[in-house]
């Protein structure tokens, strides 16, 4: 039963802290591409069908934005 509550009250905080980020406009995750090793925002068309990371583990791995991705920044 601890269990359960314990695992419902991180699950609450997890949501809290994406909708808190998503309010600042912070990129929480992207989508890479393995064998190219860039990254898409959700938004991006090529992110379709990728595997989602941590933007700061995409980082952290050398991944680099895609060029749709690279000018949204800009």
């Amino acid at each position: 039963m601890l269990k359960i509550i314990l695992a419902i009250v991180v699950s609450i905080i997890l949501v809290l802290l994406i909708l808190k980020d998503k309010k600042k406009g912070i990129i929480n995750y992207v989508f890479i591409n393995q064998k190219t090793k860039k990254y898409h925002q959700k938004k991006c068309p090529y992110a379709k069908n990728l595997k989602s990371i941590s933007f700061e583990a995409a980082i952290k791995e050398d991944y680099t934005p895609c060029k749709i991705c690279n000018e949204e920044k800009n």
